[in-house]
């Protein structure tokens, strides 16, 4: 194993992951401070996710064509200048609106191209040895849920004393030592590129693999379910819980934490056990835990549940990521991947958009049996996906 490129990696995912995710509050709040139009910022929001589902899948075919390491320096240096592009526009007085959406779609057009290249760079740095698979990816996402905790709220303390402009101007310099990290620290390795296949290569490798098919229709399912949770949560804490905003701030911090926590226990774990023992563990023990919420919805049963949901959620990532790595042919990797991510994102969108009216007009007992069915339903597509890999 290439410890000290995998090390330096993992730092890059850190550091630009962190990035993304103080972007994520610092650009709709710039954008609130000032327009103070909450219209104009979800307008932003909207605009990312879009860029993300309509770019992802050509995105990765152009990707395609170069090494992951130079799609990993590519796209944080071009996010990095692109975010920075905001603030300097800004100071000048020549940011207008719809250039801002242009800027942010140009952003969001970068996400699945460069989660693709992680992926696909891991078995040069790593082996092809299923185990060593595993684990490096169960370190990747692990990196990546600290980040999200982190970013969020190392933003929100910078916001409060600098501004959300001078966030802005950091966070783009996060993207550039990212991007000089991978350059530094991880040498030409991956495959070496060539001309692209067809837009739908990659789209085309999840319909007709047997192991993927089903996987990727079950991981839909449950990203639908966990985005309809941590946008419902909100709601249902004010509406529900007391309407106290820390409420709902505690109640994602566990389950965030519980994500990174699971991370660390996978990877203990998969020195006694295999990936696939692990997967169908999670497949067992995260529906479990949502549907003690469709039972049980008193707010220290949930803040329990979620932390669960959390540490379970680890059986499934890092393992799961190395199976379906394993299971595309390495030349169409980075294509199969982007597709991966685009589609499962756009079903976390369409998630996203019935959470806020579910979890307005509906009990939290009625909205928690709603994401356990379907969690349920992913993770028994997922458990098909496992078993025909044996």
């Amino acid at each position: 194993m290439a410890r000290a490129p995998l090390t330096a990696l993992l730092m890059a995912e850190v550091i630009s992951v962190t990035g993304n995710h103080a972007t994520r509050l610092a650009l709709p709040w710039f954008v609130l401070e000032t327009t103070a139009s909450a219209g104009q910022m979800s307008a932003v929001l909207a605009t990312q996710m879009a860029a993300m589902a309509i770019c992802g899948i050509p995105g990765g075919a152009f990707a395609a064509r170069f090494t992951p390491r130079r799609v990993l320096q590519v796209s944080d240096l071009a996010q990095g200048m692109l975010i920075g592009l905001v603030p300097v526009l800004h100071a000048a007085d020549a940011l207008s609106f719809p250039a801002l959406l242009v800027i942010v779609f140009l952003v969001g057009s970068f996400f699945a191209p460069y989660h693709a290249a992680q992926r696909v760079l891991l078995p040069s740095l790593v082996g092809d040895d299923q185990r060593a698979l595993e684990r490096a990816n169960t370190l990747l996402v692990g990196a990546a849920r600290s980040a999200a905790l982190l970013g969020p709220a190392v933003a929100g303390v910078l916001i409060a004393w600098v501004g959300a402009a001078q966030v802005l101007v950091l966070d783009a310099v996060s993207f550039v030592v990212a991007s000089l990290l991978v350059t530094l620290a991880v040498r030409h390795t991956g495959p070496a590129g060539g001309a692209p296949s067809k837009v739908f290569a990659g789209l085309l490798v999840l319909l007709r693999d047997r192991v993927l098919r089903p996987w990727t229709a079950g991981q839909c399912a449950c990203e639908m379910a966990v985005q309809i949770v941590l946008a419902a949560i909100p709601v249902m804490a004010f509406l529900r819980y007391g309407g106290e905003a820390s409420t709902a701030g505690v109640l994602l911090m566990l389950f965030g934490g519980g994500a990174v926590v699971g991370n660390v226990v996978v990877f203990m774990l998969l020195r006694r056990f295999t990936g696939t023992q692990l997967i169908l563990a999670g497949c067992v023990l995260e529906p479990l835990a949502l549907w003690v919420l469709a039972v049980d919805t008193r707010l220290v049963t949930l803040g329990v549940m979620l932390l669960l949901a959390g540490v379970f959620l680890g059986l499934l990532n890092g393992p799961g990521a190395a199976m379906q790595i394993e299971r595309i042919p390495p030349g169409l990797r980075t294509q199969g991947t982007s597709a991966f991510v685009t589609v499962v994102l756009a079903a976390g969108a369409v998630g996203l958009a019935m959470s806020g009216p579910i979890a307005e007009i509906l009990t939290p007992r009625t909205v928690f049996s709603i994401v356990a069915i379907l969690y349920t339903a992913g993770c028994l597509l997922a458990v098909v996906a496992t078993v025909r890999t044996t």
